[in-house]
């Protein structure tokens, strides 16, 4: 048996030394996919090899030869932690086997900007239990473990269907409203069930709300994770997906409490999770909230904007307002073609209209270049104010629309409105 294992792991050590020698990167992935082969093939020789730890009692049954557990993790101040996470642990204690199963994206700076640049991919990875619960403790973050009630055939399937998934590597889209760590987890154990199916009971609040209100919930502790998330997920915000999509991890166990199997032969019920759950990490992360959220800083800008404005008539600070103008053009052109491309380009949030392209777009720049020498060009402005004002009026009759955006919108209008004016003035 030490032979075996001596053999796979050196094999493994002089690929990877091959590798690294010759610069071959585009062997990567294949070198990944190859020690996830390993790992699921390691398991399956330990559990032919091994023999049962006399301290154990299995069961007649075997319900206690294998069990699989929902893990929830608290959140975290990093932007990609602050709605928590959620995991499959599973556990075979008569062969020393326990790993849990977690469905993840890069959560470094490269990958927060290869995720809105629409290429991030997750997977789900098989991490030792030890290893997984030593790097949430260093993050200081709570674990908390709830058994699922499932058969012993539906168990072995769940593992199977988790190996399989990780053997496939980064095959998934990752996409924040959809493949995400709650929605994989539950549809792994759908996916498993044999003979029956998981029927969700009467849910709380929020989840029979539309996506914007249950997303402003779970981003209650982090302002700009909200604004960010309603400045770019568009009509998504207007939907109200399956509950297996838009759970939150802090959702997920009150929500399978009132679950229940459902045999498709008898239509008799159980309970999804039956036990309160247990401790296997205290929470000790701090939330901070940061002091400058998106109403203080664009409320800040709107002050500015208006002072400015009025020193701009009153004392003729006309190069401090042009200034002003400069600054707020850049920010709607950058941002407009950076929503321009998350919305028509990289569909992180899925492929939906977006309602502030109407704020920010890249067309006033584009017309500013192309028109800003012809004699009329100022009507312009008059035109981009009555957009706006009926964008504004659109505030209570769209969910995406939220007042804080609206800061910006109103800075903006003030200064069309003012150049307007000067048009009018110096016609």
């Amino acid at each position: 048996m030490i032979f075996l294992y001596s053999v796979i792991f050196l094999s493994l050590f002089f690929l990877l030394l091959h590798l690294v020698l010759c610069e071959m990167k585009w062997y990567e992935s294949i070198l990944v996919r190859l020690m996830a082969v390993m790992a699921v093939l390691l398991s399956w020789v330990n559990v032919a090899h091994s023999s049962p730890n006399d301290s154990i009692k299995v069961l007649p049954d075997s319900s206690n030869f294998v069990t699989a557990s929902l893990l929830i993790v608290s959140p975290a101040n990093e932007i990609y932690s602050v709605f928590g996470h959620t995991a499959i642990r599973m556990e075979c204690p008569v062969h020393n086997l326990d790993y849990v199963f977690t469905f993840e994206s890069d959560p470094s700076m490269s990958g927060f900007l290869t995720f809105f640049a629409g290429m991030a991919k997750a997977r789900f990875l098989a991490v030792p239990t030890t290893e997984f619960l030593r790097i949430t403790k260093k993050e200081k973050r709570g674990v908390r473990q709830y058994e699922l009630n499932l058969t012993h055939h539906e168990k072995q399937q769940l593992w199977r269907h988790l190996d399989e998934d990780m053997i496939k590597g980064e095959h998934r889209k990752f996409n924040l409203l959809l493949n995400n760590c709650v929605s994989m987890s539950i549809l792994k154990i759908q996916e498993s069930c044999i003979n029956e199916y998981l029927e969700w009971g009467q849910l709380e609040w929020p989840l029979y709300e539309s996506n914007a209100v249950q997303v402003a919930h779970y981003c209650r502790h982090s302002p700009w994770m909200k604004f960010m998330s309603f400045t770019f997920a568009g009509t998504a915000l207007d939907k109200a997906h399956n509950i297996e999509y838009h759970i939150s991890p802090d959702m997920v166990v009150p929500a399978l409490r009132k679950a229940e199997f459902i045999s498709t032969k008898d239509g008799s019920r159980r309970k999804v999770i039956v036990d309160k759950g247990k401790e296997l990490l205290p929470e000790k992360v701090e939330i901070r909230q940061s002091p400058f959220t998106p109403t203080l800083v664009f409320g800040s800008l709107l002050i500015l904007t208006l002072f400015l404005t009025f020193a701009e008539w009153r004392w003729i600070w006309k190069k401090q307002a042009q200034i002003l103008d400069i600054m707020l053009f850049t920010l709607q052109s950058l941002c407009g073609f950076l929503l321009v491309y998350i919305t028509f380009v990289s569909d992180i949030f899925g492929v939906n209209w977006n309602w502030y392209l109407i704020l920010f777009n890249p067309f006033p720049l584009v017309l500013w270049i192309c028109l800003r020498k012809r004699r009329n060009y100022g009507r312009i402005y008059l035109l981009y104010m009555v957009v706006l004002l009926v964008f504004m009026a659109l505030t209570p009759l769209i969910s995406q629309i939220d007042w804080t955006h609206q800061l910006i919108t109103t800075s903006f209008l003030i200064r069309i409105i003012t150049n307007y004016y000067k048009y009018k003035n110096n016609k």
